[in-house]
């Protein structure tokens, strides 16, 4: 009788949760980075580093070109590309953060 009692108490609470939306939530975000055209003409690879200096995401990109980005986790961020400034931004769920990176500004 007790194990029948402590199941069913486990599958409500579990039901519960479900239902609630206490499931997984997603903690990452986007981020949108372009190089400035007037970089030097070859491409880059764009590198995106949490604020534990983890690499996150890398593509490369082409001046002048975009890359977006999913899948970046939240806080603070640094995008990084060569010989490029680096530029440090924050991630948020909110909307997509939109970084340029440029050869003036460092």
């Amino acid at each position: 009788m007790i194990r029948r009692a402590a199941s069913v108490l486990a599958v409500g609470a579990v039901a519960a949760l479900l239902l609630t939306g206490c499931g997984a939530h997603d903690s990452t975000g986007q981020v949108s980075v372009t190089v400035s055209s007037n970089a030097a003409d070859r491409p880059y690879e764009v590198k995106v580093f949490a604020s534990t200096g983890k690499l996150s995401e890398h593509q490369r990109v082409f001046p002048g070109g975009t890359v977006d980005f999913a899948g970046v986790p939240f806080g603070d961020v640094t995008v990084r590309a060569g010989d490029l400034c680096p530029v440090r931004t924050t991630v948020t769920d909110d909307h997509v953060t939109a970084v340029t990176l440029s050869t003036t500004g460092c």
